[in-house]
């Protein structure tokens, strides 16, 4: 599916195509939102005066539309910083140091609540699939995440030997994070060499390269 282009329709398109996708998740975010913001559009009233229960009733409906503009204003801000980060990072992928690697594009975080729609790279270096994500596209040095797809098991001794030679951090996805200025990514074999030399690497300790075809399944 594609997600950006440069034009403002093409922008507006996206974006519709994104709460199309994302309805259900927006959704249930909303009611989240909305149930969590209600009881406190009563605490103004409540601190003035004791209300009688039946002025409380019928306060209800008022305070249900106040929290409702709340709970929509949240989620409009959160997909609109969502798109924003979207964008930044195909923005990124479009240099030679990304375009470069010919790897697969993927969208992951669809329909999660607590998760945002998030982009990444995906292809083979060597002997091992990578995982390739830019984690903030905001920041001035751009943070790369390398996550080679590989097979440890319940091998706790390996898994230390991976954090500590290879200083590979296990976060979602046990990964080596570098930072590169944004110039740098003219450079088309910057990230590659990167790969290359982590495969080398990998290959050398006897890792095995996890099972996986070449859409990452």
């Amino acid at each position: 599916m594609r997600l950006f282009y440069a034009s403002p329709k093409q922008h507006m398109n996206d974006l519709l195509t994104i709460i199309t996708n994302e309805k259900k998740s927006l959704l249930r975010g909303f009611l989240v939102v909305f149930i969590l913001v209600l009881p406190f559009t009563f605490i103004p009233a409540l601190f003035r005066q004791r209300l009688p229960m039946e002025t409380f009733s019928q306060q209800i409906p008022e305070k249900a539309l106040v929290a409702a503009f709340v709970a929509l204003g949240v989620i409009i801000l959160l997909l609109l910083n969502n798109y924003e980060k979207l964008l930044k990072k195909k923005r990124l992928y479009d240099f030679p140091a990304f375009t470069s690697l010919h790897f697969n594009g993927a969208v992951e975080g669809y329909n999660a609540i607590v998760k945002e729609i998030s982009t990444y790279l995906f292809g083979k270096v060597g002997d091992y699939f990578f995982r390739v994500n830019i984690i903030n596209p905001k920041q001035q040095n751009v943070q790369i995440e390398l996550s080679p797809l590989i097979y440890i098991g319940q091998n706790q001794a390996l898994l230390d030997r991976l954090m500590q030679e290879l200083h590979l951090k296990e976060n979602l996805y046990l990964s080596r994070v570098i930072s590169l200025p944004e110039q740098q990514l003219q450079q088309s074999d910057i990230i590659k060499n990167e790969l290359l030399k982590l495969s080398d690497e990998l290959s050398q300790m006897g890792v095995i390269p996890m099972a996986v075809d070449e859409n990452g399944r």
